[in-house]
């Protein structure tokens, strides 16, 4: 989508801070490496440290307005693999560099493509959004829709190729209406569950900063407030639980809300909290503290904050649109709830409550290990066989 759910702006933070998260993760690469008997281009101990590693130029531009989505997100993941597998981040196009990553649909992003092509730099494009995502997110977005789709599938296929962040991703924008020619990669996003992991102390700590009695039951959704993003249903949802608090963290600028979802906000019951922006250690807090997520999204190719959830061991109800329906069907990593019409409401109503009192198979164990499945170790492999694929790295040497 245009810009991707996210409902927290997610800094470097302190530069020590950061450097720690890479080393740490550096440390979880090369040891998944060691395990699967391969070596890792880039790390330190690789005699050919030198002529592997790999100058890659993620640019900033007008990505800077992307800082607080789900495609800023996406970003500073790619940041801290690259640097895990001990390549440089480099983010001035005018330096030296031998590959590029395009993250955004905005105007800068084929300025930059033509100069890695005049370069002679492989250029990698991610196909975050979609035409079907960019639909009910913004005033006249569905009116727009078609436009939208022809101007990504123009910045998509200026890639050598194309990464995606899911297997449901890829088949839409294989479709014949994107025209891309070039090798589609599926790479998920990732999440880091060296960070986002269970904490049980957090519940009380969550209910306390949010002035709520140690035993309330609380339900939270992380997003910008979008009809996409099931906002409407969920604001239905607490209305009829009314003994249940409901969070929503983020919001989207109010000149770009359309009117419905006006509506929505201003007539929300008291039990729905709406406070904004938070940090990230604060986002972590309220998921391991929370009873349950409450994700009623229409449409994702991915849905970042979702992995973050079941990382923190929180009970998850989403809708079940086909990316969750077929990736993890309804039981296995989470409990789903199908529909669009009137009823919906009242049926993920009802759904969690169940969830809450108990009556619903315990699936938080299995999302964690799905979760540590996706964690950025694990995705910083399959970056450096795709910088293979694409020949900027050479061939990973054959076992005797």
């Amino acid at each position: 989508m245009l810009m991707k759910n996210r409902a927290v702006a997610r800094p470097h933070g302190p530069g020590a801070r950061l450097q720690r998260r890479i080393e740490q993760l550096a440390r979880r690469v090369r040891t998944g490496h060691r395990a699967s008997g391969q070596r890792t281009a880039g790390i330190a101990e690789d005699s050919d440290h030198a002529e592997q590693q790999l100058r890659v130029l993620l640019p900033r531009g007008l990505a800077r307005l992307a800082t607080q989505s789900g495609i800023g997100a996406a970003i500073r993941h790619q940041e801290e693999v690259v640097r895990s597998l001990g390549h440089e981040v480099v983010t001035n196009p005018l330096r030296r560099f031998d590959i590029v990553h395009l993250n955004t649909p905005f105007p800068d992003t084929p300025l930059f493509a033509a100069w890695a092509r005049l370069r002679r730099r492989p250029v990698l494009v991610w196909a975050h959004s979609t035409e079907d995502d960019f639909r009910d997110s913004f005033p006249g977005s569905n009116t727009l829709a078609p436009t939208f789709r022809r101007w990504i599938a123009f910045l998509y296929r200026r890639g050598d190729a194309v990464v995606t962040p899911s297997e449901y991703s890829r088949d839409l924008v294989s479709a014949p209406k994107y025209g891309i020619t070039a090798p589609i990669h599926v790479l998920s996003n990732g999440v880091d569950t060296t960070f986002f992991q269970p904490d049980p102390g957090a519940r009380a700590r969550l209910r306390t900063s949010l002035g709520l009695k140690p035993g309330a039951k609380v339900v939270l959704s992380v997003g910008m407030q979008l009809v996409r993003k099931g906002i409407l249903d969920w604001v239905e949802v607490a209305r009829a639980l009314p003994e249940v608090t409901f969070v929503w963290y983020g919001r989207t600028d109010e000149r770009l809300l359309t009117a419905d979802v006006r509506r929505a906000l201003g007539s929300a019951p008291p039990n729905a909290l709406f406070p904004g922006y938070i940090t990230p250690v604060q986002l972590r807090e309220a998921y391991c503290g929370a009873d349950a997520f409450c994700f009623l999204t229409k449409e994702e190719t991915e849905g970042i904050v979702l992995w973050e959830a079941l990382a923190c061991g929180t009970p998850a109800l989403v809708r079940a649109i086909p990316l969750y329906r077929d990736r993890m069907p309804d039981g296995v990593l989470t409990h789903q709830v199908a529909g669009d019409g009137p009823g919906f409401a009242a049926d993920a109503a009802a759904r969690l409550s169940a969830l809450l009192d108990g009556e619903l198979e315990d699936l938080t164990a299995a999302g964690r290990r799905a979760a540590e499945g996706v964690d950025l170790s694990q995705v910083a492999q399959q970056l450096q066989e795709i910088y293979r694929a694409t020949g900027v790295l050479a061939p990973a040497p054959q076992a005797d």
